[in-house]
């Protein structure tokens, strides 16, 4: 085992603690249709970023660190490269030369884990680790019903697979003459199984951990969904992926006895291809990012002398989602007297929601519901639409959906295919059974809190519009396996107009208000409160249950809807060159709906891709700033958070969340083979659970290629970190950092980046993992030099340049690096 953050203490390690620690290294996958962005590299949340990109390099041989490539591509400014220099110990002719080829990088050797297998086919042309993984990824495919994404409830993974392999022929005809007679001599549990097989293969321990790792790369889309299950109820428990290890294990084995000139030896690693070392790729990386927070801390606005006056024609809260920062400032430019904020998509509403006897969750996958609900009065169900859309998400639906339908949903699958099945709107019958099924399954008392909850969250506590929208999102897509991708993050991979209807139920309540009031949270007689849904494929936002507003509101909706509609419009023109379109609103309109009903587009838009920063700041901070559709947005007022209570909330549950989907779009673009889904054109449906690419077994995780790639080839997002921007004093971050371990773990290894901006000026500090607060912009920097690296960063002997670089390259310009 290569000498990577993977290897422990052998004095303190048995089989057990081994096993366990490699199974919950792999991180939790949803099926689509609740797909939800996860952070690919959940399970080294422990280690440095620059370490686990090292470990994860040696044993998977992927790629974490975008490296040398795209810093020359994307570095805009001189001050970059010098930084970058100045980090490595370097002149900036050196690392230019490097850059442009003209020097050596620095590059280290690796020493991949391979498996006893994969050895094999080294050293015999044979496909043995192919046929092992194949037959690994069909058990687990078996062992769940594709359908219905459950588990088959019989018996556990291991179990049931050591029965059927003893009565498949398939491997033993590939070769492996006596595997049925040999399975039989395999303990009956999985955790038995591997410590046998370890104790056969006489593996060294400090190589054991790398091993085992490796064989669960070989199935890590499977052994991602099957952690999902233990994850959601404990995320100490590995459950079936344990199993699965066993599984791949025994196979492995079984290989090495069986195969034809195969030898029972050491998996000791062997030497791959040199990769750019980790610690050049993350000076470089620092740097990049640096100028890019430089770039946002230096678009803040002065914090206002005084607080707002007067009463905003209304207030519309929208989800922190990146692709609600255009549609925003565009809703603010179109009526000044308008008032936005920035809120968590569920709006507090962590429901389950149960209709039609389907049940789902509707809020962020780190918490778990507070209740259940679900409409008592049941519409029937458009029954041929239904088992229409069941056999289409099938495995075999290409050849049995229209037999078995017939030709009438042969004439249904034509017009939704040209686009021209409108969605049923039953909003009125839908609102009715709705709000019944509120104040019939929630208690008066749980009202309340959700009620005072959220207006402590939105920082609404004595200034209220007449109209106050809670806008929920989602995308809008036709034939798409990843169109949950478009829906709100914070939402379970839904849209959150569910929440939003909720939450605007509650708020509307009369009894809810008259106890509000009564503890000190008075809403005035006057305020209505209506949700709504923007449809971030169209930018067109639609409100709901707006015909239950009070007679004398109608004019405040009306006039909110133009607003809307006035801001749709530019939001549109805004963006309409990343999609490649062009023209009058009228026509980016049309085209954009054409888009979202195309069976056949692969982008109807381009989600959360660009992704950078998260600002958790008052909007007086960022209003009638171009953020580019790059932040996420949350309202925070430090002055009404005597406590850090609603600050400790907003980093441990939303920035988390932003988190996961800024390093699962960081992993996607990066190592698209290893992190990503694939070319959307080559992917197959396996049910509700996955997708695999082309005739591939194990199902894929992660974003498809052109959820970040572009049609010329480039990629459109750009792969950061996250860069956290709290508008908050030091000493407060600090202590919510100190209470909250996870997110100081993110914050102190790396995996995010974290800037303190000053309530009272323009100061902005940064959390230097290891050393704490540092100036970042706007104080007197007193880093400065060799100084800029961080503390325990190991020194990196650069190799020399191998030829002079001429005289017109210059210093560092900004063009030399681009």
């Amino acid at each position: 085992m290569p000498e990577t953050i993977l290897r422990r203490d052998p004095a303190t390690r048995d089989v057990a603690h081994d096993v366990r620690s490699v199974c919950l290294l792999m991180p939790p996958q949803w099926e689509l249709d609740g797909f939800v962005a996860v952070n690919p590299f959940v399970g080294f949340g422990s280690m440095p970023f620059e370490d686990a990109a090292r470990a994860i390099a040696d044993v998977r041989e992927a790629t974490v660190l975008p490296g040398s490539r795209w810093f020359r591509s994307s570095a805009r400014d001189a001050d970059t490269i010098h930084r970058a220099a100045s980090s490595l110990g370097c002149s900036v002719s050196h690392l230019n030369a490097m850059l442009d080829g003209q020097a050596s990088k620095p590059v280290r050797q690796r020493e991949v884990p391979y498996t006893l297998a994969e050895g094999l086919d080294r050293r015999l042309g044979t496909r043995w680790e192919e046929r092992a993984r194949i037959h690994a990824a069909s058990a687990c495919a078996e062992h769940v019903a594709p359908a219905a994404g459950v588990v088959a409830p019989a018996d556990g993974l291991y179990v049931r697979w050591l029965a059927d392999a003893k009565l498949d022929h398939g491997l033993e005809w590939a070769g492996l003459a006596g595997f049925r007679r040999w399975l039989t001599c395999l303990p009956a549990s999985p955790d038995q199984a591997i410590a046998a097989m370890l104790e056969r293969l006489e593996l060294p321990v400090w190589e054991r951990h790398g091993y085992l790792y490796r064989l669960l790369h070989g199935v890590a889309g499977w052994a991602s969904y099957l952690r999902r299950w233990a994850w959601q109820r404990d995320r100490e428990d590995p459950g079936l992926v344990l199993d699965l290890l066993a599984i791949r294990i025994c196979l492995d084995t079984a290989i090495a006895e069986l195969a034809p000139r195969a030898s029972l030896g050491t998996t000791a690693a062997a030497a791959a291809d040199p990769v750019e070392d980790e610690r050049f790729s993350m000076a470089l990386q620092d740097a990049m990012e640096d100028e890019i927070a430089s770039g946002i801390a230096g678009r803040f606005v002065a914090p206002p002398p005084v607080e707002p006056v007067g009463r905003p024609s209304s207030q519309c809260v929208f989800c922190i989602d990146v692709r609600s920062e255009r549609l925003r400032r565009h809703l603010e430019a179109a009526d000044p007297a308008i008032e936005t904020i920035g809120f968590a998509g569920f709006f507090g509403v962590a429901v389950e929601w149960s209709s039609h006897g389907v049940s789902s969750r509707r809020c962020p996958v780190l918490l778990n519901p507070g209740f259940r609900t679900g409409p008592e009065v049941q519409g029937a169900a458009d029954t041929d639409h239904s088992l229409l859309q069941a056999l289409l998400r099938a495995p075999s639906a290409a050849f049995v959906g229209v037999e078995t339908l017939g030709l009438g949903a042969l004439a249904k699958l034509v017009r939704a295919g040209l686009g021209r099945i409108a969605r049923p709107r039953r909003d009125a019958d839908e609102t009715i059974a709705f709000e019944r099924s509120i104040r019939h399954d929630l208690p008066l008392d749980v009202r309340v809190d959700l009620a005072e909850r959220l207006l402590l969250g939105l920082g609404m506590t004595d200034r209220f519009a007449r109209l106050v929208l809670l806008c929920g999102h989602q995308g809008c897509s036709a034939n798409n396996p990843h169109a949950a991708s478009l829906h709100c993050g914070a939402c379970g991979g839904r849209g959150g107009a569910l929440n939003a209807r909720i939450a605007a139920s509650i708020l509307n309540d009369g009894q809810v208000r008259a106890i509000l009031a009564g503890i000190g949270r008075q809403i005035p007689e006057d305020t209505w409160f209506v949700a709504g849904l923007h449809d971030t494929s169209t930018d067109q936002v639609r409100l709901l249950d707006s015909e239950r507003a009070p007679a004398s509101h109608h004019g405040d909706v009306a006039h909110l809807q133009k607003a809307l509609q006035v801001a749709g419009a530019m939001t549109r023109r805004e963006r309409a060159w990343q999609l490649g379109l062009s023209g009058s609103d009228q026509a980016l309109d049309a085209a954009l709906g054409r888009r979202a009903a195309d069976w056949s587009e692969t982008r109807p838009e381009w989600g959360l891709a660009g992704n950078q920063a998260f600002v958790v700041a008052r909007r007086a901070r960022t209003r009638g700033v171009d953020l580019a559709g790059r932040a996420f947005l949350h309202e925070y007022d430090a002055g009404q958070d005597p406590s850090g209570a609603v600050l400790e909330l907003i980093l441990s549950a939303p920035m988390v969340v932003a988190s996961w989907i800024n390093l699962q779009y960081l992993a996607s673009t990066v190592d698209p083979g290893t992190f990503g889904a694939g070319d959307k054109n080559l992917l197959n449906r396996s049910g509700d659970v996955g997708v695999v690419l082309g005739d591939g077994r194990d199902l894929r995780p992660g974003l498809p290629l052109q959820s970040v790639k572009g049609t010329d080839g480039g990629f459109l997002h750009e792969p950061v970190r996250l860069q956290v921007f709290v508008e908050a004093s030091r000493a407060r971050i600090s202590e919510v950092l100190e209470r909250q371990p996870a997110v100081r773990e993110l914050v102190e290894n790396g995996w995010v980046r974290l800037f303190s901006l000053s309530p009272h000026g323009a100061a902005v500090a940064r959390w230097k993992p290891g050393l704490g607060w540092e100036p970042f912009r706007g104080e007197e920097d007193q880093e400065s030099g060799g100084k800029e690296r961080e503390a325990g960063r190991r020194p990196l002997d650069l190799p020399q340049q191998s030829r002079p670089r001429s005289p017109s390259a210059g210093q560092g310009s900004g063009t030399s690096a681009s």
